[in-house]
């Protein structure tokens, strides 16, 4: 099923104006989506609920009379108002990553309703943009409140009218970090596969961050605004070259590829494109034919291919447009180990760790394009982990590990025939960083791979088979995994918060404390015995009412606890990332 984006406002005035006792219905309303019939046209989409009722949406789904339903109670009716939040979020970033994989360059839909922040130069934050800010986090402090199963539909309605007033203001990166909530929510309420609490949680600490920075006004304020409207500009001549290609899966039900490119700077470019689909079109994709100026080629093609780009155009990020400005001639492409691309393999993997490290510190639109690309040399291996690559710059193995576990895809076939019928071959690989010694495997070469792959094998998009591979070499038993710091239990509770709510922190807290004391991490002991006080915490005013403040304390609380990890994670990472002494 493929809906049209809906603004903001639109599916939030939508659940604001129904019945109360229909707004109590919305949620199991939604549990059907899976029955409706979408049939969509190049003005829109038309759902049908059941054999009477139908709903039509007509694009852009950004004014309330573009959604309309054929029965009696419209517009004020159940059915406008569950396809309206069925429907992915109309974004004004066509550039942000989604929940999943890398960077869905354009997975989301540009609209021109916000508006542009303060001038950069204006070093104070505004009466308005706090306001935005306290109105989001409190949305956000309800959602810790009941977790996930709380979350339904009228509360992801709250979150997106303070979407859109914080757009109205100029606050894109919270905008778009409460997109990406209520996108995540979405997705674990109809249990899809693609969701995990970590990714949720990591949103939410995005949320409240920004949030913290601009109620408090700490910081740089046009750091905590954002960017709005990522234009292209001129980037001159470019003579680029393909590294690879990796499918695109996003939790907005798009599907596409981005390849990877890079010129004779060893600077990385990416191109990517995505369409609304699902199942085997995310593998497909990759195949469909991709325009840069007058050069057409699919993007597996172009992860191979060589291409010199006349007044290029590109995002501040580095992310290629299709713009038909563009003059494109292709060449021939080159191997990994040719210039420029050998280059890259030639920087330290500590380097090139620091250099990923670093760019988390940006908000998640400023990163630029393969930030987090990891590009190793080594020699195959395997243990309980799965594939491992050992590399002379590191005292261990590091993990190779699947982007995805969708089956449609062939990431996981992939690395499992690596791991059995490869150990102790050398290969060169990409990698997406992804923790303590650890890649998100993307593609490989090596000498003994067949001439039919082009040059490299893309994990996620190409296909091994038993045939291609030269069987187990004998080779030294890989070192055991790196030890690290017990974090994974302030992180246990924190999650556990994110999925059932401030109930959750009622077991375990205080053995998991005494834990990480024992471990010498007296700081995590501490945020975690607070955030088990705020959670315990609960007071009522004057009426007899819950008291707000109760939950915006467990916010902030939970907020404290999971900055606090996710830097410890971070150093603890960096520290794995290095080479022996």
């Amino acid at each position: 099923m493929s809906l049209p984006a809906v603004a903001p406002h639109v599916a939030a005035d939508a659940v604001a104006t129904l019945p109360t006792r229909l707004r109590s219905k919305l949620d199991q309303a939604l549990e059907k989506q899976s029955t409706w019939t979408v049939t969509t046209s190049a003005d829109g989409a038309t759902i049908a609920i059941d054999d009477q009722v139908t709903v039509t949406l007509t694009t852009p789904v950004d004014a309330a009379d573009r959604a309309a339903c054929t029965c009696l109670l419209a517009p004020r009716c159940l059915h406008r108002a569950a396809v309206l939040s069925a429907a992915p979020v109309l974004s004004t970033h066509p550039h942000q990553p989604a929940a999943t994989g890398p960077d869905p360059a354009t997975a989301r839909t540009l609209v021109s309703t916000e508006a542009d922040p303060p001038d950069p130069a204006d070093p104070t934050t505004t009466a308005d943009e706090v306001a935005a800010a306290t109105q989001v986090r409190a949305v956000v402090a309800g959602i810790l409140e009941h977790g996930v199963a709380g979350a339904g539909a009228v509360t992801q309605a709250d979150l997106l009218r303070a979407v859109h007033q914080a757009r109205a203001i100029g606050l894109p990166r919270l905008a778009t970090a409460a997109i990406k909530v209520v996108e995540q929510l979405r997705t674990a309420r109809r249990n899809a596969p693609g969701f995990r609490l970590a990714d949720l949680t990591g949103d939410l600490r995005e949320v409240l961050t920004v949030c913290h920075l601009l109620i408090h006004r700490i910081g740089d304020p046009h750091a905590a605004r954002g960017t709005s409207r990522r234009g292209y500009h001129p980037v001159g001549d470019l003579h680029l070259y393909g590294l690879c290609t990796e499918p695109l899966r996003t939790t907005t039900g798009h599907v596409g590829a981005i390849s990877y490119l890079t010129g004779g700077d060893a600077t990385i470019w990416s191109l990517a494109q995505a369409r609304p689909g699902d199942g085997d079109e995310a593998r497909h994709a990759a195949h469909t034919s991709v325009d840069l100026g007058d050069v057409t080629l699919s993007h597996r093609e172009l992860g191979r291919a060589g291409l010199i780009a006349v007044n290029a155009h590109a995002s501040a990020d580095r992310r290629l447009s299709h713009g038909r400005a563009v003059q494109a001639v292709r060449t021939t492409g080159r191997s990994w180990y040719e210039e420029p691309a050998d280059r890259l393999w030639r920087q330290p993997v500590p380097e090139q760790a620091g250099r990923w490290l670093n760019a988390l510190n940006l908000a998640p639109g400023d990163r630029p394009a393969g930030h987090d690309l990891a590009f190793l040399d080594g020699v195959l291996a395997a243990d309980r982990r799965g594939l491992l690559l050992q590399t002379a710059q590191l005292p261990g193995p590091v993990a190779v590990l699947a982007p995805h576990d969708d089956p449609s895809l062939p990431f996981v076939t992939n690395l499992r025939l690596l791991a059995a019928h490869a150990t102790g071959m050398a290969v060169r690989m990409i990698g997406r960083f992804h923790g303590p010694r650890q890649v998100h495997g993307l593609a490989v070469a090596a000498d003994w791979l067949p001439d039919r792959f082009g040059g490299h094998v893309d994990l996620g998009i190409d296909r091994l088979q038993r045939a291609d591979l030269p069987g187990t070499a004998t080779t030294e038993p890989p070192d055991s995994e790196p030890p690290q710091p017990p974090l994974h239990l302030l992180a246990h509770h924190l999650q556990r918060v994110v999925a059932g709510g401030r109930t959750a922190l009622v077991p375990d807290v205080d053995r998991d404390a005494q834990a990480l004391l024992d471990a010498h991490l007296p700081t995590a002991a501490s945020v975690l015995r607070e955030l088990q006080r705020a959670g315990h915490r609960r007071t009522r005013d004057a009426f007899g009412r819950l008291n707000q403040q109760d939950s915006i304390a467990l916010a902030v609380a939970w907020l404290t606890a999971v900055a606090y990890q996710h830097a410890a994670v971070t150093a603890a990472t960096a520290g794995s990332w290095q080479g022996p002494a």
